[in-house]
């Protein structure tokens, strides 16, 4: 910052000038496209959430339908088996409202949820959620757990983003929102595979699976 009379923007001014003058029309039309490839190459948030799955071997998660705050980016989401934990990473703009609160509820409708670190049973707001088919491999078993939802919210005063995890096809097993939540997944065979879902605390973006 420059404070005083009009000369004190004089040697400024002459460097600018200078560099202005320096520049081709060429240098000059190059400008703006590295400004727009750097906007592009930020993309949106990179966020992470752990399961945490005894003797995994591999994971994967498919989505099938998603909800971003409205003008915010979505940019895919990706798992794999990271230090014995599926690591889910969804590349989206963190920006809560209720809009995507809502798409959480509604798409969870009379199943169950549970959360990180949450005074109740549903979100109010949040950044962002997805929906998809989690696939768990643990040695030469393969479960398949469909229409999984997870979440993230953000507790301001904690300054966390905490995540939650739901379904319309699971049941809750203990308390509203603190779990455990129980689903019947499938393994291949007849009978149904019950993946329990519990939240640790705290868990801020961790979540205990435990396929039975």
């Amino acid at each position: 910052m420059f404070i005083g009379s009009d000369k004190s923007w004089t040697v400024p001014l002459m460097i600018m000038e200078l560099i202005m003058k320096n520049l081709s029309n060429k240098h000059l039309l190059i400008l703006p496209s590295l400004f727009l490839s750097a906007a592009v190459m930020a993309g949106a948030d990179s966020n992470d959430v752990y399961l945490h799955v005894n003797g995994l071997t591999d994971c994967s998660y498919a989505v099938s339908a998603y909800d971003v705050s409205k003008n915010k980016d979505y940019d895919g989401t990706s798992a794999k088996v990271e230090d014995g934990k599926c690591k889910i990473t969804v590349k989206a703009d963190r920006h809560k409202t209720e809009q995507v609160a809502e798409w959480f509820a509604d798409h969870v409708g009379t199943g169950s949820a549970i959360a990180c670190d949450s005074s109740g049973p549903m979100p109010d707001e949040l950044n962002f959620a997805v929906e998809g088919t989690l696939v768990l491999t643990q040695g030469d078993k393969v479960t398949t757990c469909a229409d999984l939802i997870l979440a993230q919210g953000n507790i301001t005063a904690a300054f966390t983003n905490n995540w939650w995890l739901g379904s319309p096809n699971v049941k809750s097993g203990g308390v509203p929102y603190i779990g455990p939540l129980l689903q019947n997944c499938s393994s291949g065979g007849i009978l149904p595979q019950i993946v329990t879902y519990s939240p640790p605390q705290p868990c801020v973006n961790n979540f205990s699976l435990v396929v039975e």
